[in-house]
């Protein structure tokens, strides 16, 4: 008698184990988080369907550089926002952004400058760097452009080339006609070239260019300061 006593309630307790353990699983099973959505998808499909509106334009019109331009913008977008990762886009869409924008450097030889920078923003977007490089090598040489310049100029910066970094800066700042855009490459020039004074770092560019950064530099400064106690 003792011995079917210990045996059923062995066996109660056996059932209220398993009964805890299912009811555990079954909760933990109710409980799970429903499986994640792709919240970015919607606006991705609306990008790719500009950028596909955008290249059958630039297809349909050789040699325009407006439509090549719009259809590189367009993809370079789509590379710079991840959408090309996220949704695999073929690699044939790089290489026929690239060729419609020369084929409209072909046909319109004065937009050059404009149409290789474009380029250069579209390889740097798809980390086709080197290729990059050439491109924005030649914008330059083409005409020198601030575009091309700010891109360039950290390129080489960021890979300690000083001796590229002063070429591009004395190429480039002679092409400069207002006052903006010469201490916009003053200053892009000293910020790449490491050094902390003007006298240093600009020393290519003469005293009188380095006096006119400096001059320019305080009056920003001074504007700035005023600024804030407005506020």
């Amino acid at each position: 008698m003792s011995s079917y006593r210990s045996t059923r309630k062995i066996g109660i307790a056996l059932a209220i184990l398993v009964g805890v353990s299912l009811g555990g699983c079954l909760f933990k099973k109710q409980t799970q988080p429903p499986p994640k959505t792709d919240l970015a998808a919607p606006e991705d499909a609306k990008l790719v369907e500009r950028m596909e509106r955008a290249r059958a334009r630039a297809v349909g019109a050789p040699g325009s550089t407006l439509e090549a331009s719009e259809f590189a913008s367009q993809l370079t977008l789509l590379y710079s926002q991840g959408v090309a990762k996220r949704q695999q886009l073929e690699p044939r869409l790089l290489n026929e952004a690239v060729r419609c924008l020369d084929q409209a450097r072909d046909a319109k030889p004065d937009d050059a400058a404009d149409l290789l920078v474009r380029k250069g923003e579209l390889l740097l977007a798809a980390e086709q760097e080197s290729a990059a490089i050439s491109a924005l090598q030649q914008s330059v040489a083409s005409r020198p452009n601030l575009r091309a310049f700010n891109l360039l100029v950290k390129l080489y910066a960021g890979e300690k080339q000083d001796a590229e970094v002063e070429a591009l800066c004395k190429k480039t700042l002679p092409a400069m006609k207002s006052e903006s855009s010469r201490y916009a490459v003053l200053d892009e020039c000293l910020k790449s070239s490491g050094a902390t004074t003007p006298e240093v770092g600009l020393r290519w560019a003469g005293s009188k260019e380095i006096i006119f950064y400096k001059t320019r530099r305080k009056e920003l400064e001074a504007h700035s300061a005023a600024a804030k106690q407005k506020k």
